[in-house]
């Protein structure tokens, strides 16, 4: 289960950053420990390894954090920027 977010008619996948600040992949094996690490509201969909990595391809992220314990927006970003989430493992 990858978290999403909607953008209209289409969902967008949500990233994360490592401390040193590039980007990743988010993806969870169960919808449990999805709903654990982001909350009971997140939106999900059900990819494939194979479909996930090629839909960050184009956003050159080759790394994806299986079951990431806590995923939530990077306080560190000013507030006029959208937030990306960050997430501790």
């Amino acid at each position: 289960m990858v978290p999403v977010r909607s953008t209209g008619a289409a969902a967008a996948l949500q990233t994360g950053r490592l401390p040193d600040g590039r980007r990743v992949g988010i993806a969870f094996s169960t919808l449990a420990q999805l709903r654990a690490a982001t909350g009971p509201r997140q939106e999900w969909m059900r990819l494939t390894e194979e479909t996930l990595r090629e839909m960050l391809a184009p956003l050159g992220v080759t790394r994806i954090q299986l079951d990431p314990v806590l995923v939530g927006p990077d306080v560190a970003l000013q507030a006029s920027y959208p937030a990306e989430p960050a997430f501790v493992h």
